[in-house]
């Protein structure tokens, strides 16, 4: 966790006077082992914004910090969960990348480390709106760090029947569409229309059908995939992607 401060005496990394309650494993577990360090980072001439019952830095401030500090996969989370909020707002505009928001642009710009401003230009340059959720930002994420070239987002498919669906990537030039598959895809699905998470997966190997009989390569990968990156590349080759020259 980290706490601003405008105190240079202060900056640096304390234990934690935090309780954390609940009595599940995992709780006991953080009161055991204490993993939950404050870093105090020395901060002035921000605003801060009331959320809930602290002050924090905005959204802007915000992802500036986490993409010029984090890796890729968790920089890019955010990147494109920013751009969803700023996209409805009118601060973002559709098909353009963070970097055309002035105050990210800035900030960016303002960071005193050519590293850090390369890792952040490369975070802001990728992000998009379109990606639904956390597997579906990381998978970009690893897309990138295995030399794929980036996927369109929600391409809408069509046969002669009609509309089938979105996917969640599609590469048009090797003509193959690639699904992230958490599990809490199938459950909010099933939720959503009020069906059985059987019978989403059903109707998903349909669309999956229907997708394939339009002579595309389908390929599908969760977590673990993803986590260990090379089963995902595996299964790239495996449907007919090539990375970047």
């Amino acid at each position: 966790m980290e706490l601003a401060t405008t105190l240079p005496g202060r900056s640096g990394v304390r234990n934690s006077p935090l309780l954390v309650l609940g009595g599940d494993a995992s709780a006991g577990n953080v009161r055991r082992t204490r993993s939950y360090p404050l870093r105090y980072r020395l901060m002035t001439g921000f605003n801060a914004v009331p959320f809930g019952e602290f002050l924090c830095s905005g959204l802007t401030k915000t992802t500036v910090d986490v993409l010029a500090s984090a890796e890729l996969s968790q920089a890019l989370v955010l990147a494109d969960g920013a751009a969803r909020r700023l996209l409805p707002d009118g601060v973002l505009e559709e098909g353009v990348s963070l970097l055309s928001v002035p105050e990210i642009a800035a900030g960016i710009a303002a960071l005193p480390s050519a590293a850090a401003r390369c890792r952040a230009e490369r975070a802001a340059g990728l992000a998009s709106p379109q990606p639904e959720s956390v597997g579906e930002s990381y998978s970009r994420a690893v897309f990138e760090f295995l030399g794929f070239e980036q996927p369109v987002l929600q391409q809408v498919f069509r046969d002669g029947a009609g509309f089938i669906g979105r996917s969640d990537f599609w590469w048009p030039r090797q003509s193959v569409v690639g699904e992230f598959d958490g599990k809490g895809k199938y459950v909010e699905f099933a939720r959503r229309n009020g069906i059985s998470a059987e019978e989403a997966v059903y109707r998903e190997k349909l669309r999956e059908d229907r997708i394939r009989a339009l002579g595309h390569g389908f390929v599908r990968w969760g977590w673990a995939d993803l986590t260990d990156p090379n089963k995902l590349r595996y299964k790239l080759l495996a449907a007919g992607l090539r990375p970047r020259p």
